[in-house]
Order: C-alpha cells, then sequence, then structure tokens
C-alpha cells in the first residue's frame, strides 16, 4: 500500500518565503483601495488620507538598509521572526486604529517589521533556490505584491471593510512565522558585501516607481471618488493591470538584455499613462487600454532593473536593500509630487462642475420652482461634499418631479452626473501626465547604465503601441474631455418663446443673472450659485470683493437689460416694460435677488416694494 506523496519541504519553504515577501510589499498599495472609506470614517482630505501610503513607503525605504546590516550582522534567525511579529502586531494596531494619526503610526511599525522580514526573505530564498533563482523569486514575489494589492484590498474593503485589509493579515503572519525557512547564518561585513548597485540602476528605478503611483494611487481615486465605482468593482477594474505584469514578467527574459526590457518598459509604461491623462470618457472600459500597457511596462521594467541591481559577486543583502529603498522611496516621491498638483486639479474642476451643471440646471426644461428646490438639494450635497467632487443621485432622489417632467427631470439627472464625471476625469489629467514624463525620464539612467539606449525590436514594438494608443485616444476626443464651458454672459443670448407666467419669469430671471454677471465680470453660473443661499451669497461677495450695494447695483442693471430683451423679444409691451423699469428702480437687494434667482416666491417677496407690487404683478402677467 503506497503512502500519498508529501510535499518537498524546500519547496515549502521557498514559497512561504516568497508568499512573505509578496505580503509585505503588497501593502505598499493594498490599503489605496480602502483609502475612500479611511477619508470618510476620519473626515478627512484626500492630502491627509495619502499619509497612510506615504508613511508606510517613506519608513520601509528608510529601513531597508539598516535592516540589511542587521541580517548580514545577525543572520536571519532573529530578523525573520522578529520582523513577521513586528508587522502582525502594528497590522492589528491599524486594524483597530482609532483616528487617522494613529493608523499612520502603525503603518510606519508595520514598514519597520516589513523591511526586516524583506531583507531576510531575500538571504533564504538565495540559500534554497541558489542566487540567480533565488533573487528571481524574490524579485517576482515584489513585483507581484505590488500590482495585486490594490485589487485585493478593494475586494476586501467591499466584502467586509477597510480594516479587514489588516485583520487578515494577522493569522497570516502568525503562520508564517512558525513556517519559517532554514535560518541563513550571518556573513562578515566586508565592504565589497555593503557595496550598492550602480547609481544609474537605482534611479531608474526610483524614477519608475514614482510613475507606477499614479496607476496604483490616482487610478483607483478616480474610479471610486470621480466615477463613484464600488471598491469591488474598482477591484476588478484594476486587476487587468496586476494581470498584464504576472503575464509578462515571466516572459520578459526572452525579450533580450535587462537595460533593453528596462528600456522597453520605460516606454510602454509612459504611454499607459499618457493615455489614461487623455481618456475619451468616464468608462471604465476606456482604462483597459491604457492598464494593460502598464501592466507590460511594471513587468518589464522593474523586473528588469530589479535583477539588473542584484547582479555581482559580492553579498546580496546589501543591494537587495537598494532596490527595495529605490522602489518605495520612489512611491513617495510620485505621492509627494502628484498630491497637490491632484488636488488643486480637483478644486478647479469642482468649481467647473458646478459652474457646467448650474448651466445646464438653468438651461432646462423644468418649472423654476422644481429648479429651486434641486438647486438648494444639489447645493447641500455639494457644501457636504467636503471640497470633494459630490455624489448628485441623493439629491435628485431628495426632489420629486411631478409625472410631465419626468422624462426632462431624468435627462438632467443624467447630464449632471456626466458634468462631474467630466470634471472627475480632468481633474486626474495632469497628473497622469506628469507620471508618465517621470517614466520617460528613467530612459535617461537606463541610458547611462548602458552607455547608450539599447534600441532593439521590444523598444520600438512599445514606442508604435504607446503611440497608437495615445493617438486612438486623442482622434476619439481625449483632451478634450471637460466639463462644459459656459457663455460669456456679456453675449445676448436668444429669447426662447415664453408660455405662460412662470416661463416669461424664469426668462426674464435668466436674462438678469446675465446682465448682473456681464456688470460683475463673473458668469451667470457664479452669480447664480451666489444668490442660491444667505452663506454662498457671503461667501461670494468676500471672494470678488463686492458690497452688498455693489451686488445690488449690478442686479438691478440686470433686470434692466431683462426687460429690454422681453420687449425686443414681444414678451412685453412698452408701457409694461417702463413700468417694470421704474419697479426695478426702487427694488431692495433681497427682492432683486428674487427675481434672479427665478424662485416660486419671488413675487412675495416684494411686498416691501409698497404699492411697487401690483404693477409688477401686472407686468409679468400675475
Amino acid at each position: 500500500m503506497s503512502s500519498a506523496p508529501t510535499a518537498d519541504p524546500k519547496h515549502v519553504r521557498t514559497a512561504v518565503v516568497a508568499l512573505v515577501v509578496g505580503v509585505v510589499l503588497a501593502d505598499s498599495s493594498v490599503v489605496t483601495l480602502g483609502l475612500p472609506d479611511v477619508l470618510r470614517e476620519f473626515d478627512s482630505s484626500v492630502a491627509q488620507v495619502a499619509w497612510v501610503l506615504i508613511s508606510f513607503n517613506l519608513v520601509l525605504a528608510l529601513a531597508a538598509l539598516p535592516a540589511a546590516a542587521l541580517v548580514r550582522r545577525r543572520g536571519t534567525a532573529i530578523a525573520w521572526p522578529v520582523g513577521i511579529a513586528v508587522f502582525a502586531l502594528a497590522s492589528l494596531a491599524c486594524a483597530v486604529a482609532p483616528s487617522l494619526e494613529a493608523l499612520v503610526v502603525a503603518r510606519c511599525a508595520q514598514a519597520v517589521g516589513g523591511a526586516a522580514v524583506i531583507a531576510a526573505a531575500l538571504g533564504m530564498l538565495v540559500a534554497e533556490r541558489g542566487r540567480e533563482r533565488g533573487t528571481r523569486l524574490w524579485g517576482v514575489a515584489g513585483i507581484a505584491g505590488a500590482a495585486v494589492g490594490p485589487a485585493i484590498g478593494g475586494a476586501l474593503t467591499q466584502l467586509l471593510s477597510w480594516e479587514a485589509i489588516f485583520f487578515v493579515q494577522v493569522p497570516l503572519a502568525a503562520a508564517l512565522v512558525v513556517t519559517a525557512a532554514r535560518p541563513v547564518a550571518a556573513t562578515s561585513a566586508t565592504a565589497g558585501e555593503r557595496s550598492a548597485p550602480p547609481f544609474a540602476v537605482i534611479a531608474a528605478l526610483t524614477l519608475l516607481s514614482a510613475a507606477l503611483t499614479a496607476a496604483l494611487f490616482l487610478l483607483v481615486i478616480l474610479l471610486t471618488e470621480g466615477w463613484l465605482r464600488s471598491p469591488l468593482q474598482a477591484a476588478g477594474i484594476v486587476s487587468v493591470m496586476a494581470l498584464a505584469a504576472l503575464a509578462v514578467t515571466p516572459l520578459s527574459r526572452l525579450l533580450g538584455g535587462s537595460l533593453r526590457r528596462a528600456a522597453a518598459g520605460a516606454v510602454t509604461l509612459a504611454g499607459g499613462l499618457v493615455a489614461l491623462g487623455l481618456l475619451p470618457g468616464a468608462s471604465a472600459g476606456w482604462t483597459i487600454a491604457p492598464q494593460i500597457l502598464i501592466g507590460i511596462g511594471l513587468g518589464l521594467a522593474l523586473y528588469a532593473l530589479t535583477a539588473r541591481a542584484l547582479e555581482g559577486n559580492d553579498a546580496l543583502s546589501g543591494r537587495g536593500a537598494w532596490v527595495i529603498a529605490a522602489r518605495h522611496a520612489g512611491v513617495v516621491i510620485g505621492l509627494a509630487l502628484l498630491i497637490p498638483i491632484f488636488t488643486a486639479d480637483l478644486r478647479e474642476q469642482q468649481a467647473a462642475a458646478q459652474q457646467a451643471g448650474s448651466a445646464r440646471l438653468l438651461d432646462a426644461p423644468l418649472a423654476p420652482s422644481l429648479k429651486l428646490d434641486l438647486a438648494k438639494a444639489i447645493t447641500t450635497r455639494i457644501e457636504r461634499s467636503g471640497g470633494r467632487l459630490p455624489d448628485l443621485r441623493p439629491a435628485f432622489d431628495e426632489v420629486k418631479p411631478p409625472p410631465q417632467s419626468a422624462r426632462a427631470y431624468a435627462q438632467l439627472q443624467t447630464d449632471l452626473t456626466d458634468e462631474v464625471r467630466r470634471a472627475a476625469t480632468q481633474a486626474f489629467s495632469r497628473s497622469f501626465l506628469l507620471a508618465a514624463l517621470l517614466a520617460l525620464l528613467a530612459l535617461v539612467p537606463i541610458a547611462v547604465a548602458g552607455r547608450s539606449i539599447a534600441w532593439g525590436l521590444p523598444l520600438l514594438v512599445a514606442a508604435v503601441a504607446s503611440a497608437g494608443l495615445v493617438g486612438l485616444n486623442v482622434a476619439l476626443g481625449g483632451g478634450d474631455y471637460k466639463p462644459l464651458e459656459v457663455r460669456d454672459p456679456c453675449d445676448p443670448r436668444p429669447w426662447r418663446e415664453a408660455k405662460g407666467t412662470g416661463a416669461l419669469t424664469e426668462q426674464i430671471s435668466l436674462s438678469a443673472l446675465d446682465g448682473a454677471a456681464c456688470g460683475l465680470r463673473v458668469t451667470r453660473e457664479e452669480l447664480a450659485l451666489a444668490v442660491a443661499s444667505a452663506d454662498s451669497r457671503a461667501r461670494f461677495l468676500r471672494e470678488y470683493r463686492v458690497s452688498d450695494a455693489e451686488l445690488a447695483d449690478a442686479l438691478r442693471q440686470g433686470a434692466r437689460r431683462a426687460v429690454d430683451d422681453a420687449q425686443r423679444a414681444n414678451a412685453l409691451s412698452e408701457a409694461q416694460a417702463s413700468i417694470a423699469r421704474g419697479v426695478i428702480g426702487v427694488l431692495p437687494i433681497d427682492a432683486l435677488i428674487e427675481i434672479a434667482g427665478g424662485g416660486r416666491n419671488a413675487l412675495d417677496s416684494l411686498r416691501g416694494a409698497g404699492g411697487a407690487l401690483d404693477a409688477l404683478r401686472g407686468v409679468f402677467g400675475g
């Protein structure tokens, strides 16, 4: 009777160590899709919550060289179990963190433990598999962890919570610490063993890692916060990048020398990032081809440069530490460069979305009272968004249109949602393009390392594929997919035929807004948002340094222009227009604001004008 085959202990140990490398380096990006939930739970900004990523990568970069020195002097018998224990306890602290500050501190502790684990793992894999296969496994495991991290984090966030990202690492780490590989003895600390890889290779790794930050961080923020995809949906979408990287990495050695592959990967990565910066629409489908290029670039360039950095006859611990330091310093540099640009663009595009949405709302074929209710609901959502692009669905759900307006109301919701998505897409454009520039800059140190650019078929194919995808996006409208540009209020608009008092009042209100905005040198939409509430009016006066008296004068001039427009369009007779002009001259500012705002209580608000009320009722057909 034959016994069941047993697994080779050597293979089990190798798999355990490789898995540890993947888990630790996945933590550099695993929490990315959980950041929106972290942001909301701790009521923070994008820039603040980015420290959950920055802190881990920064400390890992700083701790890599000391951890390697520890392994050289003491072997892996201490660094391996202690590193995993620290990593596990810090993961638990992350999961139960009561504040963003506590989470960031726990992430720093995670990185310290992770640095010890990664340094020990390289020596273990080489001891088990030999120098060439061991370093290859170490490099591939690290790339795989970084690539699949966002997808795993997104799935855990959606199915459980963002805390689950860290909770699951605790029992996993506990199991791994007791399944340790054979310890590796300390080595003599000669000068050769502490030598660093060529500076050019380290510089290229740093630049490419900085460029990848846009794909691993900004893309998932665009999907979740800009396009309002769920974390699970976003995880499925960004898995395309991981699959492409995992597919190309084992095959990359067939494409020639390491620097040739690195150059081709840098160009491919840059092409994918440019394509993300020039998306023709706000659909996940538009991100697939760019992600494939980015994944291929990741698999080619990072693997090739890691292999090049680990070449040499000296001990590996120092070289491996420099690789980890370069990669994660690159992530920190990428975040430091891109986040200020992204947040500034987001604020700018939020304002553009508000104006474009206001234009859509003002021109929608809906009753003025319905527009007013919806505008108030939307304003509330914007104010609650905390500087982020808002989700408008609750505002539309809050206001119930009459049956005859249901179709126009639904179309308005589609149009406004599209404006928000356009703004979100445009807000990320410059950051993706800057990241692409970082990837192309990596060609300089790659050329220095090889004393020239490694021209060849891989680089030619990468350049053609990148240029082709970017050209296709541009031809389909990439670069022009941005919020609606609002019209100059000083340019006359065509007067639509007004049927009934409500329609006439609305036409006069819109024309009055144009006239007042022209006088104040702002857009009609900015002024409409300004008069929507007392708070928004106060903000407008502060921002544009306008007094109440100046605002009243502008509104009065705008109302007179509206009466002139109505008379020219034969919507008012000469006598009605004359009466209206006289009434406008004595109206208080609140009444003028009601006229400009087109509110359903506009006429009632004129009671303070005394006998002018009846005259204006007659003018407007009331």
